[in-house]
């Protein structure tokens, strides 16, 4: 008993401590495994939203910028003047120009009159200009976009959140907007980066403008300008004064922008994540060590024996350390599964594709043995240090 133990030796002992008390293992080891699967499935869940928004990002293409109403050094509102679109069109080094004006006052959509008012499921009334398919690069799932004559009728485009919150498959139904019916001759494809227009319903700019604006002129929400390949930037930086010569101050925002925003808060949510799973570790961490507490007084008899027979002070302390990184692993392991399933299913919901963490993949059974071996220390010593007649006597 005094010689030398082998690994295989000392893992085989552990294990046969670890599996005695199968209730008590699975107790110990739920708040490590607790803590790799939040660590996994929140990143795992910003993996797939990124790979989800550059996915988005490719499709819309690098060279889209969107010239919106800015701010006055008096930080009041400044719209976009009515010649906006022609005058940035006129640019060099822009090749499409596509308008979206903001829809009058108190208009809500409605699959049927049933519906009550205040429930509008975050639909929102927007007026479109023929350009704005052509400027996004927009498809059209079923049924077609305006067109001259279409523009001028009571019908309406749904965006991709829009037709499925509205119940709506194809083109060829109606919605009630404002109390009148609107025929849907189409709905589109995500618009990928630009969400905001996916829960959007878009109406023909000269039916508003003939039979609800009573001779106002229209004001415009967004112009979307698509710059000719590689000239992004150089686009970018005179849109506010084309678009303004006189009061420079509208806001200039490229798609990369809107990927940057959006991935700062998938770095967050990643941080969050860490920081669970760090939580849930120390948890799962305090609990080991109170489980091999327990085990230690438990088997004072078992290690008096050992210690009578001839062990080291060492190898008992070793044979504990290695129960506990075993606990440990077995939570890591459990935790790994759990992970993956979170992540996978949280894609699944979100129709995004699935991204794995696999540097936190790996790095998982690393850190379940690193907490396992540092919980089981102080437990490993106290049992090291039983005298071989006390823990007899004892037991």
């Amino acid at each position: 008993m005094s010689g030398r133990l082998r690994v295989r030796d000392v893992v085989g002992t552990a294990w046969l401590g670890v599996a005695a008390r199968p209730q008590r293992t699975m107790l110990a080891a739920l708040g490590v495994a607790l803590g790799i699967a939040a660590m996994i499935a929140l990143t795992g869940a910003a993996a797939s939203n990124r790979a989800h928004l550059l996915a988005e990002f490719d499709a819309l293409g690098a060279d889209l910028a969107v010239v919106a109403p800015g701010e006055g050094p008096d930080r009041k509102p400044v719209p976009l003047p009515g010649t906006a679109p022609e005058t940035i069109a006129r640019q060099d080094g822009v090749a499409r120009v596509g308008v979206v004006e903001t829809a009058p006052p108190g208009l809500a959509v409605y699959r049927t009159h049933l519906i009550p008012r205040t429930e509008t499921s975050g639909v929102t009334v927007a007026v479109a200009r023929p350009n704005l398919l052509a400027a996004l690069d927009a498809t059209v799932v079923s049924g077609r976009w305006f067109d001259d004559a279409s523009r001028s009728l009571p019908t309406a485009v749904l965006g991709a959140t829009a037709a499925e919150r509205l119940g709506i498959d194809r083109a060829g139904d109606r919605v009630l907007i404002g109390g009148e019916w609107y025929g849907v001759i189409g709905i589109l494809a995500p618009a990928g980066i630009v969400d905001s227009l996916d829960a959007a319903v878009f109406l023909g700019d000269r039916w508003i403008a003939e039979h609800l604006r009573a001779g106002d002129d229209p004001e415009i929400a967004a112009v979307y300008v698509r710059a000719e390949p590689g000239r992004l930037a150089d686009v970018s930086a005179i849109l506010a004064a084309a678009a303004s010569p006189g009061s420079p101050y509208a806001s200039v925002t490229r798609a990369a922008d809107l990927l940057q925003a959006r991935a700062v808060a998938d770095d967050s949510l990643a941080t969050l994540g860490l920081a669970l799973g760090g939580i849930a570790l120390l948890v799962g961490g305090v609990g080991i060590a109170n489980t091999m507490l327990v085990s230690v007084m438990e088997r004072r008899g078992e290690i008096g024996l050992r210690r009578s027979l001839g062990a080291r002070p060492g190898q008992i302390a070793t044979q504990f350390v290695t129960e506990s990184a075993m606990l440990s692993l077995l939570g890591g392991a459990g935790g790994i599964l759990l992970g993956v399933a979170g992540a996978a299913a949280t894609a699944a919901v979100l129709r995004q594709p699935l991204a794995l963490p696999i540097a936190t993949i790996l790095l998982a059974p690393i850190v379940s043995v690193m907490v396992g071996a540092f919980a089981g220390l102080q437990p490993a010593v106290r049992a090291a240090r039983l005298a071989p007649t006390a823990a007899l006597r004892s037991s």
